[in-house]
């Protein structure tokens, strides 16, 4: 951590007056901790912070996190518009306004003489927020809806890039990337730690350790360092309750999730030499096994960590007789999206996803023809 970006970091917080936190759209558990773990901070600091996070639907598993129920799913208003009427020449007799289904309407009735439309003028006022923090974002595009309607703000804003992704795109005004760190829940931990260390108390404290062990798979992943596991120890002493964490992340799964992930690992593939693996379900092993569709992401999880060698997950789901969902999940430095591009796929360079039309195993096939030859074709640059 250099001493310079933490002063930088710390200044631009002292400066700012209402701060957005933010990170993608489908969140990590280590970038939602660690987002929790920023606003909690800034508390300390006396700071109005708000979270925002495109489309945000909590997770069961993390509802015991502090705060977490503040997070936004949408921003309700990230800066003022002012109409402004030049009324010089006309004067004002009467002001009105009218909602009619979508549309304003405002009427006007001058004292004297008629409005012209140079007299109108529709001006931009101050953003809502002055200064922005993204954690575990390696590109704004990951952002969803936040970045893809309000692109301006995040280019007069002052930003700071909080990551720990080898693909980080450096699109920050302050860019804090560690690519050694196991996690950013890490990064922001020696952040902390160097501007308010005798105010880490057991909330903040918790939501680090639940972002490490969460990216860390607790503790299983090849990506753990002798540095996490001294950080995980501090934590604990701070007050972060271990094992709830690991009871809340890990020891949640019902019955019918375990048959359905019986079902999935009974169907699992793999290509050795290009380093993917992928599994399907159909809506007869969601039947069979009483496990629903809010179900799939912690499937992908266990993939994930069953895998340990395979630098590409592929989970296909069908939703009904129409429908196949597919996750696509990158372990390397070959961005998901990039794999997936053929179809249109929604997410960010680690997971992303996408819908298709059609015959399961048909469709199976053509996504894991596309992704192979995909994968040859950078394997060969």
């Amino acid at each position: 951590m250099k001493e310079n970006q933490v002063q930088q970091l710390k200044e631009q917080i002292l400066k700012s007056h209402k701060i957005l936190i933010t990170t993608k759209r489908s969140p990590t558990g280590d970038g939602l901790s660690a987002a929790l773990a920023l606003f909690l901070i800034l508390k300390k600091f006396n700071k109005n912070a708000d979270i925002i996070i495109d489309n945000f639907v909590a997770n069961d598993n993390y509802s015991f996190l502090p705060e977490i129920k503040n997070i936004k799913p949408q921003v309700s208003k990230i800066k003022k518009f002012t109409l402004n009427i030049n009324i010089a020449q006309t004067g004002l007799e009467d002001l009105a306004y009218d909602i009619h289904g979508s549309n304003l309407k405002i009427y006007l009735s001058p004292k004297q003489g008629e409005f012209e439309p140079e007299d109108f003028k529709l001006e931009t006022g101050e953003f809502t927020y002055d200064l922005i923090i993204t954690v575990d974002t390696p590109e704004l595009e990951a952002l969803g809806k936040l970045y893809d309607y309000h692109r301006d703000i995040f280019f007069k804003m002052p930003l700071i890039n909080i990551d720990h992704h080898l693909t980080n795109e450096q699109y920050g005004h302050l860019n804090i990337i560690d690519i050694t760190a196991s996690s950013v829940s890490e990064i922001v931990f020696q952040l902390v730690k160097n501007l308010l260390p005798e105010e880490i108390d057991s909330e903040i404290a918790t939501c680090l350790l639940t972002g490490l062990i969460d990216k860390t798979k607790s503790f299983k992943s090849v990506g753990v360092t002798p540095q996490a596991l001294s950080i995980a120890s501090e934590l604990m002493k701070l007050g972060a309750n271990r094992k709830e964490i690991v009871s809340k992340l890990y020891q949640t799964k019902t019955i019918a999730m375990l048959k359905l992930w019986g079902k999935i690992l009974s169907r699992l593939q793999s290509d050795n030499d290009l380093k993917i693996v992928w599994s399907k379900a159909d809506t007869t092993d969601f039947t069979e096994s009483g496990a629903n569709f809010k179900d799939v992401p912690n499937i992908t999880e266990e993939l994930i960590i069953s895998s340990p060698q395979a630098e590409v997950i592929v989970l296909f789901y069908q939703t009904n007789a129409e429908e196949v969902k597919v996750i696509v999940h990158s372990q390397n430095s070959i961005s998901a999206l990039a794999l997936a591009k053929t179809f249109s796929p929604i997410g960010d360079k680690t997971q992303c996803y996408f819908a298709m039309h059609g015959n399961l195993n048909e469709i199976e096939k053509q996504v894991i023809t596309e992704i192979k030859n995909q994968l040859a074709g950078f394997k060969q640059v």
